[in-house]
């Protein structure tokens, strides 16, 4: 074996071969990292035939004037259960990066730690437990089993739905009543989905300007998604909800057709058994329905007045590798919200990834809160309502590379929060 640089190539080549990769660790990352002016290394370790049996990308930024950070964002990617590649590479990533006048050195592996219900409940644990024990032999400190969102540390909760063997229709059933009925709403109330190119960034963008002011938290700027979707390349889809009002109207009037046919025979069993309460609740039922038909008749009328033929309601946005499709972000016109149209993206993407043979769809984070007090316990909600579960990962990783220039780099940094705080 040796520890070698990488070529972008070989890079990519190998990471898109392994399951367990993160849309990070991945080419388009890459380019997007050096466009963006960030120091960006790419390594691995060849066996004795050329292969690339190990890769990692990693960033390195300025620290105390002299030294750098490096990081490797949700890397290594390696086969964990070899365990002498996994000493041998985290030894010679050491000694690699201390050539490069490293400071310290963070990992936050794409590794699993156990597996949890929405409820917080433990479903299982991963078997990795013994990557604590071996990062620790190797001069790695853990930082915690941290929860919460944080805007350095990667998030520790993921949840994921499980594809492996299903259809649509399993993926449906096994959904929860509210999630299943504004599924099916969205299938038959002229709602579209389509992918916007990058010159409608701005359409999504809007959204989440929208969510984001809703739901008070601070959303990524312009370029965090312009950059993506244009280094990325097809590995990043924004699909757009829409209604297409000519056909929403035509579906409703057709709809009405029917429940007037229907009324007409429920009139006609009354006039023959007007004594009949089957009969009687029938037509009341049928009267409401009509009232509801017109009133979203109406409605469609007006908003196709004011708007045009189409309406965007929702945009999302979706990061792809061979083995997984993550729901980054998303947002909805709030004025919109009742036509349910991040329920028409949610089921686009996951038909896209059945469609793909891609076997993890990942709603991506929460926070690892699971009390009804949690800041995000209406995404955890929605996220629980589609039958994914939680995967919970190792977290992070730090090594000092300059241990007596660690020391005084942590003690300045902690009297400079000190007096921030103060």
């Amino acid at each position: 074996m040796k520890f070698t640089n990488l070529t972008a190539t070989e890079f990519g080549s190998f990471v898109d071969q392994m399951p367990d990769s993160h849309f990070t660790q991945m080419v388009g990352n890459y380019n997007l990292k050096i466009a963006e002016g960030t120091e960006t290394h790419l390594v691995g370790v060849k066996d004795n035939n050329n292969n690339v049996i190990a890769a990692c990308l990693l960033t390195a930024v300025p620290v105390m004037k002299f030294f750098k950070y490096f990081y490797s964002n949700r890397g290594p990617v390696i086969d964990y259960d070899n365990k002498e590649l996994v000493y041998y590479f985290f030894n010679e990533l050491s000694k690699y990066v201390k050539k490069h006048r490293c400071l310290y050195l963070r990992v936050d592996p794409y590794m699993a730690y156990q597996y949890l219900d929405h409820d917080g409940n433990v479903l299982d644990n991963a078997g990795h437990d013994w990557i604590f024990d071996t990062m620790n032999y190797l001069g790695y400190r853990h930082q915690g089993f941290l929860t919460g969102f944080d805007p350095v540390i990667q998030i520790r909760h993921h949840s994921v739905l499980d594809l492996t063997g299903k259809t649509a229709k399993d993926v449906l059933k096994d959904m929860d009543s509210l999630r299943k009925r504004n599924t099916k709403k969205v299938q038959k109330n002229g709602v579209k989905v389509r992918m916007l190119d990058s010159d409608e960034l701005p359409i999504f963008r809007s959204f989440m300007e929208d969510t984001s002011e809703k739901k008070d938290f601070d959303d990524r700027d312009d370029s965090f998604y312009y950059n993506r979707l244009k280094y990325y390349q097809d590995r990043a889809l924004v699909p757009l909800a829409y209604i297409n009002f000519d056909e929403y109207i035509e579906e409703l009037e057709s709809e009405r057709q029917k429940l007037q046919k229907d009324l007409n025979k429920a009139l006609k069993d009354l006039e023959k058994r007007p004594d009949n309460k089957k009969s009687h609740n029938k037509k009341a039922n049928l009267e409401q329905q009509l009232d509801a038909n017109q009133q979203k008749i109406d409605e469609a009328r007006q908003l196709r007045e004011q708007h045009g033929v189409e309406l965007p309601i929702s945009a999302g946005f979706f990061i792809i590798n061979p083995f997984e499709v993550v729901y980054y972000a998303g947002g909805t016109a709030n004025e919109f919200r009742h036509f349910a149209g991040s329920y028409a993206i949610q089921w686009h993407m996951i038909n896209y990834a059945l469609d793909h043979g891609i076997n993890r769809y990942n709603f991506y984070g929460i926070s690892g809160d699971f009390s009804e007090d949690a800041e995000d316990a209406g995404v955890v909600r929605f996220k629980k309502g589609f039958n994914a579960d939680v995967v919970e990962y190792v977290g992070d990783f730090i090594k000092p590379v300059n241990k007596p220039m660690y020391k005084v780099y942590t003690a300045l940094k902690k009297l400079k929060d000190k007096v921030t705080k103060s």
